[in-house]
């Protein structure tokens, strides 16, 4: 049974296999009586290609023309902080004038100790002349009426005295005050200053230093011994 199946399908497959052939070569008959009759045309494989290239681009090319553009998102940007230029604080340095506010006008500087330098050694009520030589180193001239004050410290009995005569810009001038040495022994400072004819402190301090001596020293009483009298005994 089995092997009848099989051989008609042989059979079967044979049938097929001439079938075909005969057709092929009935084409190929009619083909030749045909090319007797007329010319084949010739169609080029490049123009195919180029066909079939157009075909693809033109529907490329509807097809982006019917899409809607995609809108790209645009990149934000961080805000541009405007550069500031630090601002330095401008220090200004005056020349010193005390408390007058005068500055460049009434100014004074020290320049040597003319009479008893710092550290004299003076005796106990001893009654003394001071004198500083000054400098006048502003821009402003000095009249009578500037004068020698105490500022602190010990004053020694002190007082203001005016200077002797007008001092102009840059000159120097001898500036003197009567002083008495404490009666108290030890070391002694006093400050005095410049002030101008309406009362105003100006210009650098100007100092007097003593130290006052002790008491020499007092000699001691000699004290004698007395002799002492024995009493005699009674029997």
């Amino acid at each position: 049974m089995q092997v009848n199946n099989s051989r008609t399908g042989y059979i079967l497959l044979g049938i097929a296999g001439l079938a075909i052939l005969g057709g092929i070569i009935t084409l190929s008959i009619w083909g030749s009586s045909a090319s007797r009759g007329r010319a084949t045309p010739t169609v080029s494989v490049d123009a195919i290609y180029t066909s079939v290239y157009e075909t693809f681009t033109a529907q490329q090319a509807t097809q982006k023309a019917l899409t809607p553009p995609t809108e790209t998102a645009s990149p934000t940007l961080f805000p541009t902080l405007p550069l500031t230029t630090p601002t330095i604080p401008t220090l200004t340095f005056g020349t010193p004038t005390g408390s007058s506010g005068n500055t460049g006008c009434d100014s004074s500087v020290y320049v040597a100790d003319v009479t008893v330098p710092d550290g004299t050694t003076m005796t106990p009520g001893q009654t003394f002349v001071k004198t500083w030589r000054v400098q006048n180193n502003g821009t402003c001239a000095w009249n009578t009426s500037y004068k020698i004050a105490f500022g602190f410290g010990e004053q020694m009995g002190g007082s203001a005295t005016p200077i002797p005569s007008a001092v102009a810009a840059s000159q120097q001038v001898e500036i003197s005050v009567n002083l008495t040495a404490p009666n108290t022994p030890g070391n002694y400072t006093g400050n005095w200053k410049m002030q101008n004819d309406k009362g105003e402190w100006f210009g650098t301090y100007l100092t007097v230093v003593i130290r006052v001596a002790g008491p020499t020293g007092t000699a001691s009483p000699t004290v004698t011994p007395t002799d002492t009298v024995e009493p005699t005994a009674t029997p």
